[in-house]
């Protein structure tokens, strides 16, 4: 993981997705100052990526423990 992602290892999946949506919301409103969204924008790819990691673990988990099951 890179550093920014590291910032947030004590997120579990539904707080990161939370703050993600959170952040979209702001965005889609659009009435903030550019720098602004642009720096949420960030944090909001860095969940992003994020709550991908944590669906890409508990992917391979489910994979496997059905491996496993066979």
């Amino acid at each position: 993981m890179d550093n920014k992602i590291e910032i947030l290892k004590d997120f579990n999946y539904e707080e990161a997705k939370k703050e993600l949506s959170n952040i979209v919301n702001k965005l889609e409103v659009g009435d903030m100052p550019l720098n602004e969204s642009i720096n949420l924008f960030e944090r909001g790819a860095e969940l992003s990526k994020l709550c991908q990691t944590f669906l890409n673990n508990a992917k391979s988990k489910v994979k496997k423990i059905e491996d496993e099951a066979k």
